[in-house]
């Protein structure tokens, strides 16, 4: 656990000439844990769920 920092956020914020703003940081580390756990397709259909309940379909 203590070396998942490597992988998940510093592999992603580290590119060479990358730029980050920090509004956008939180969510995108937030979708890096999402599939370094594997629940990359739950998440989704999860969102696809909020989106439609909040357009009533």
């Amino acid at each position: 656990m203590e070396s998942a920092h490597r992988y998940v956020p510093q592999e992603r914020l580290k590119i060479a000439g990358a730029c980050w703003n920090p509004d956008n940081v939180n969510a995108m580390l937030a979708l890096r844990v999402v599939r370094a756990n594997g629940w990359w397709d739950e998440f989704w259909q999860w969102r696809l769920d909020q989106r439609q309940a909040q357009m009533g379909v």
